[in-house]
């Protein structure tokens, strides 16, 4: 008490003479009235004339006005003086605020003893206080009663919250007190060894006022901190906060209860009004004239409606009831939860009350169906609640009405008019308050259905919040200690060992099978049918087998009965086991042995059925040999492992169980962590096992030699391995918890790999067959074509140069392959959405990875923190220019830079984005291409530019996604794409330039796929249009690769761009002598027989002129495509040469006439001296 009066007095004492009001003779804020000496603006900005005593608020605002309108100083100059004197003016304002706080929270800590006398009385009140309720009270005032009561409950609810908080918020408003006052002293000696700077201008004298009001304000801060801890000190002593927290929790209690009691009374008001107006329409329909019955009756199903209605609004109060009741059970909940977390942290005993919060959470799923039907619901009150305003409404005109009546009913005489008139008045008068009343409360009927939908929608958002909350720490926190620090035995552990505890088990299956014995019989037939049907089952199985292994097979029947059969046999046992769980878990009452034996053999059966699902499907001649196809040594080996793996692994599961289920209490049985480990152990070693180079995967290798596979088949038994080796070391570490959750996960992952591997192999095996049967189809049409072919001369399909010529047949095998890629991708996407349902509850635990940053991106965004007003709040910072609003200055907020960092979480996000768009590059166009483009009337080229240009927008949208999650952006990278800009232009230059011209292929498309071009005298089709370079393959087969900037810079013959329609040329010569214009006929009748040769343009044979050796004659003809291009060559050439055979018609040839002339006297000169050469020759041999 002494320490807050003595702060008190020091802080009154400084503020008293650092904010006294100026005189006259210090600043004349009157320029009109001069002072006796009157300095220039320029002389008392530059200081040299200073005012004396301290600075204040009127004085330094003048001197700012002075700066501002100073003729001496520059633009700059007025304005940083300005800035300066508006600093000086907010540290001032400082002042004055710590001043007020100080004086509050001195009168605070002086009278706290009288505000504990105070809230003792409230609280003594409270607790004797009882809702009252007046007994003459209308319906009409017991609802505006409940809603003041409900607007002062949700008043006091927000005040119990912000009571409830203030210890944690004092805790962490003392911390930061104690900072600051530490950090004061500091800045004082900082701003002292600064020193005044020297006056030298308007600028220098602004700053040397700021400076000094800064220091004058941290001067003032200390005793205001001193103040604010006093009040702390007086406040706990007295136990004041405590006490306040519980009047705040007494006080919402008694709303509470009186909002309760009005809702009763309300309720019961409701149900005695709308009784009292059912008998009241009952009686009147009863006494009812017949003129007026149907009036009568109308009141009467008013009332009853009123009655009903009101019915379900009591029911629709009461589920608002208890959905408030959740809300604020959450609330306390979470609020808990985050108080035990910030103020102990992620300890073992917060992640035990996190779990079993987590375990308790209420299930949203029928809050969300009734959300969902509530919502006709309340269009239909919102429907009625208009049709009975339009009624009520029709009844404004009473006259009217009532005239209608007596004109209806034709009264006998005058009297009998009247009475019947004052009948119609009274029942009109009564159905105007029954339809008053029915609108009234289907208004509130209405407004609760509402209320309620909005309630149940803020449980739903609460409850995933707080399951996210958990979920995010939950697995991050030890569940015990390692194993290795206080091994334990508990007291549980010699259950398994006590021959009472199993005779507790085996006397309560005996009790139940007294109790139950048709149900046990009935099972026990089935079973025993089923097990001893088990030779003849596994026989049927063979001769499925074996007849699904034949070539010939085309039935997908024999592979549906031998799944089903292999379904029978594998689930007989596992059966048993879940029949014996089931009865000990119900028929045990309150014995905790016999129910976790049950839940132990519920853990057996769960992890038995899927093994020896796959261990039936890999017998000899079973479903995986005969039907899929898959290995006979892969399967043997496989069925041989899981069978070792089975007896092995599952006792320890048992154990695990049942240990868990008789005493729940996470790391602390040390028994059965050992047996979980050892039970993870034994899966360690048969996944490293079962992916070894020798293990059953091994035939799967050598047909993959040579692959990613085979290369890294030492590396695969390590990474399976690896899961379960890792919860293996988290139980080991004392995070049992988080390894039984990611234990179970795991298994549904592999449950859920296996279902859709045998799934798409059933699929397979159906295409199979398919396959076989349109095979065998195509082959007889085949057989029934080439016969027919046979029996005519000349057949139609004849293959030319490479070129099928006949109609072209489904290609099975391209079908096949598409039809399987379509599966495979909507397995994965299947397996993706699995996996993703499986490992949604984990998935927010990884966001505790942002807590650990790998690097940081620079500064982020920019925030700003106000100030408080004085009283409460932390205190304002001094030295922080003000700004001045309507309310006068205060304290502007103050600035923090903080920085973006890459975490983890996003450093695995961005490598799950590149895996996903290497996925989607690889796979996405294709899957376009089969799922939609195939269905849409576009052509091949139209969807290979599509498909090429989703794979180029597939890497630019995920390059820039994964580069945006590790903080690459645009502005930290300009140097590498002016790097690469430069790079392009010089070195990288023709291939930027083919890539560009790639897209102006794909966009403008003067070639297309399938287009027959010609470049460079090289002409093709085009097969493939890349990034860099066209692919064209020319009539020989041969592929040329192209770079695309010679399809756009260069010359380019494209026979199909705009119109396919081509001209074939034939040159025929025939010898002289010939008929030329028989020869055109016949020309022109070859060309129009053929089926392929356009009437439009018609074919055209003209004689082009008189050759060395013939008479030129040329065919022109017009074709539809170039499909048919070099067969049609062929079968002109043909027909022309058998045409001009049947008429004699001679095709000429080149001949040449060699005439000798007679010369015998050149001739025997000649001859002459060859002998006379040869004379000489003959001597010499």
């Amino acid at each position: 008490m002494f320490r807050s009066c003595a702060a008190f007095a020091v802080v009154i004492t400084l503020s008293w003479g650092l904010v006294a009001p100026a005189t006259a003779e210090q600043i004349t804020d009157t320029p009109t009235e001069p002072a006796p000496i009157e300095p220039s603006p320029i002389e008392l900005v530059a200081g040299v004339l200073a005012p004396e005593g301290p600075p204040t608020m009127e004085s330094v605002e003048h001197l700012a006005r002075l700066a501002e309108q100073s003729p001496d100083l520059d633009e700059e100059s007025r304005k940083q003086a300005a800035e300066a004197y508006r600093a000086a003016a907010a540290n001032l304002q400082l002042v004055a605020e710590f001043a007020a706080r100080a004086e509050a929270f001195g009168r605070d800590a002086v009278g706290v003893n009288q505000r504990v006398d105070q809230v003792k009385q409230q609280l003594e009140e409270v607790k004797a206080k009882e809702p009252e309720i007046a007994p003459d009270s209308t319906l009409a005032d017991l609802e505006q009663a409940l809603a003041k009561a409900e607007l002062t409950l949700a008043t006091r609810k927000t005040a119990q919250v912000a009571a409830e908080a203030e210890p944690q918020a004092r805790a962490n408003r003392r911390k930061e007190v104690r900072a600051r006052l530490a950090a004061i002293p500091e800045k004082l000696a900082a701003l002292a060894t600064q020193g005044m700077p020297a006056v030298a201008g308007g600028v220098a004298a602004a700053r040397a006022v700021e400076l000094q009001t800064r220091r004058t304000a941290l001067e003032n801060e200390a005793p205001a901190l001193e103040s604010e801890l006093a009040k702390y000190d007086a406040e706990d002593a007295a136990d004041l906060v405590r006490m306040q927290s519980d009047l705040a929790a007494k006080q919402t209690a008694y709303t509470e209860r009186r909002v309760q009691r009005l809702r009763e009374e309300i309720k019961s008001a409701r149900e005695a009004a709308a009784a009292e107006s059912v008998r009241k329409a009952r009686s009147e329909s009863i006494s009812a004239v017949p003129a007026l019955r149907h009036l009568a009756e109308r009141n009467q199903k008013l009332a009853e409606t009123a009655q009903t209605v009101a019915k379900e609004l009591a029911q629709v109060e009461l589920d608002l009831k208890a959905a408030n009741e959740a809300q604020d059970q959450l609330n306390a909940q979470f609020r808990l939860a985050q108080k035990k977390i910030d103020s102990v942290g992620l300890t073992s005993s917060v992640g035990a009350l996190l779990r079993r919060q987590r375990a308790t959470l209420p299930d949203v799923s029928t809050r969300r169906a009734a959300v969902a039907t509530r919502r006709a619901t309340i269009d239909d009150v919102q429907y009625q609640l208009i049709e009975y305003e339009d009624e009520r409404n029709e009844l404004g005109d009473a006259d009217a009405v009532i005239a209608a009546i007596i004109a209806e009913s034709l009264p006998a005489s005058a009297a009998s008019e009247k009475l019947l008139d004052e009948a119609a008045r009274e029942l009109l008068d009564r159905k105007r308050e029954y339809l008053g009343a029915l609108y009234k409360t289907y208004n509130s009927y209405f407004n609760t259905l509402v209320d309620l939908d909005t309630t149940d929608q803020q449980v739903i958002s609460l409850t995933e919040r707080y399951g996210n909350f958990i979920d995010e720490r939950v697995l991050w926190i030890r569940s015990g200690r390692m194993l290795t620090q206080g091994f334990q035995f508990d007291a549980t552990d010699v259950w398994l060992l006590s021959p009472a505890k199993w005779a507790e088990v085996g006397a309560t299956l005996l009790t139940d099978l007294r109790d139950n014995p048709w149900m046990y019989g009935a099972f026990v037939c089935i079973i025993g049918f089923v097990l001893g049907r088990g030779g003849v089952l596994r026989r049927k199985l063979n001769e499925l087998g074996d007849i699904a292994a034949r070539a010939n097979c085309r039935s997908v029947e024999p592979t549906l009965m031998s799944a089903a059969v292999t379904a029978l046999i594998s689930f007989a046992w596992p059966a048993v086991v879940a029949l014996l769980a089931w009865r000990l878990t119900y028929a045990s009452d309150d014995e905790v042995f016999p129910q976790a034996v049950g839940h132990g053999l519920y853990c057996v059966c769960l992890l038995w059925m899927p093994l020896e699902l796959i261990r039936q499907i890999c017998r000899p001649r079973g479903l995986g040999e005969a039907h899929f196809a898959w290995p006979a040594t892969v399967t043997q080996s496989l069925r041989r492992r899981l069978r070792w793996f089975t007896l092995i692994g599952l006792p320890f599961a048992f154990l695990t169980a049942t240990l868990f289920s008789s005493n729940a209490t996470l790391g602390h049985d040390s028994l059965e962590r050992c047996f979980f480990i050892s039970g993870v152990a034994v899966l360690v070693v048969f996944l490293f096992r079962l992916l070894s180079p020798r293990g059953p995967l091994r035939e799967y290798v050598s047909h993959h030699a040579g692959g990613w596979i085979d290369r890294l088949g030492h590396v695969w038994p390590w990474l399976a391995a690896l899961a379960p080796a890792s919860l293996l070391g988290l139980a080991f570490a004392g995070y049992y918890y988080t390894a039984q959750v990611l234990a179970w996960r795991l298994f549904a992952t592999g449950c859920l790999l296996v279902s859709l591997l045998v799934l798409r192999d059933l699929l397979f095996r159906m295409l199979l067959l398919r396959r076989r049967n349109l095979s065998m189809q195509q082959s007889r049409q085949r057989a029934a074509a080439a016969a027919a072919a046979a029996d005519t001369a000349a057949g139609g399909g004849a293959s030319v140069a490479g070129i099928v010529a006949s109609n072209q047949v489904s290609d099975l095998s391209s079908h096949n392959e598409q039809t399987q890629r379509l599966v495979s991708t909507s397995f994965f996407a299947a397996s993706v959405v699995g996996l993703w349902l499986i490992w949604v509850q984990v998935l927010p635990a990884l966001s505790m990875l942002d807590k650990y940053p790998l690097w940081s991106t620079g500064p982020g965004v920019v925030a700003t923190a106000p100030a408080a007003g004085p009283g409460s709040g932390p205190m304002p910072t001094p030295g922080m220019p003000a700004t001045s609003g309507a309310g006068g200055s205060e304290p502007a907020p103050s600035v923090a830079s903080e920085s973006n960092s890459v975490t983890l979480s996003d450093l695995g996000l961005s490598l799950l984005v590149t895996f996903i768009t290497f996925v989607l590059f690889r796979n996405g166009p294709g899957l376009l291409e089969m799922s939609l483009l195939q269905k849409l009337p576009l052509d091949a080229s139209v969807r290979y530019a599509i498909t090429t240009l989703a794979s180029y927008a597939i890497v630019m949208i995920g390059a820039i996604l994964a580069c945006s999650t590790i903080g690459l952006r645009w502005s930290q990278i300009q140097w590498l794409a002016t790097a690469l800009t430069f790079g392009l232009a010089f070195g990288l230059q023709e291939m930027f330039a083919n890539f560009v011209a790639g897209l102006i292929i794909l966009l403008e498309r003067p070639i297309r796929v399938g287009d027959v071009v010609t470049v460079d005298e090289i002409s093709g089709v085009v097969s493939r249009i890349r990034i860099r370079a066209t692919s064209i393959t020319n009539w020989d087969r041969k592929e040329y690769v192209v770079p695309n900037k010679e399809f756009i810079t260069g010359r380019l013959l494209n026979w199909t761009l705009s119109d396919k329609v081509n001209r074939v040329v034939v040159n025929i010569g025939v010898a002289y002598g010939t008929d030329t214009e028989r020869a055109r006929e016949l020309l022109v009748g070859v060309a129009n027989d053929h089926q392929h040769v356009l009437k439009d343009p018609a074919a055209v044979a003209t004689f082009e002129g008189f050759g060395d050796n013939s008479l030129n004659l040329v065919l022109r003809a017009y074709l539809g495509s170039l499909d048919y291009r070099l067969q049609v060559i062929h079968e002109l050439h043909t027909a022309i040469n058998n045409a001009f055979n049947a008429e004699g018609i001679e095709i000429a040839f080149p001949q040449r006439d060699l005439h000798i002339r007679s010369a015998p006297e050149v001739l025997a000169v000649a001859l002459n001296r060859e002998s006379a050469a040869e004379e000489p020759q003959r001597g010499a041999a």
